[in-house]
């Protein structure tokens, strides 16, 4: 496990501890659980991304391709209304 999967394995067993759900997490179920965290999970506070991405530097990249695929669906309406008119 890397120093960083540690690290957030034992953020996520002391955030049990303080919630008084004290519990075993085998190690293999606390790695996917860590992995989960770090790799599919989206983030509010980092802008719905994902850890791992934010640590990359892909911040701005996956924000641009959102913005773009925004834009192509709005002209998509915007070309269904005018020939529904």
């Amino acid at each position: 496990m890397s120093t960083r999967a540690a690290r957030t394995s034992v953020a996520i067993t002391t955030a049990l501890e303080k919630r008084g759900r004290a519990l075993w997490v085998p190690h293999d179920t606390r790695d996917q659980i860590v992995d989960h965290y770090n790799d599919v999970r989206l983030n509010r506070a980092t802008g719905y991304i994902t850890p791992k991405d934010m640590l990359a530097g892909r911040r701005q990249e996956i924000h641009a391709d959102r913005d773009r695929k925004l834009e192509e669906v709005r002209k998509m309406r915007k070309n269904r209304r005018q020939q529904a008119a």
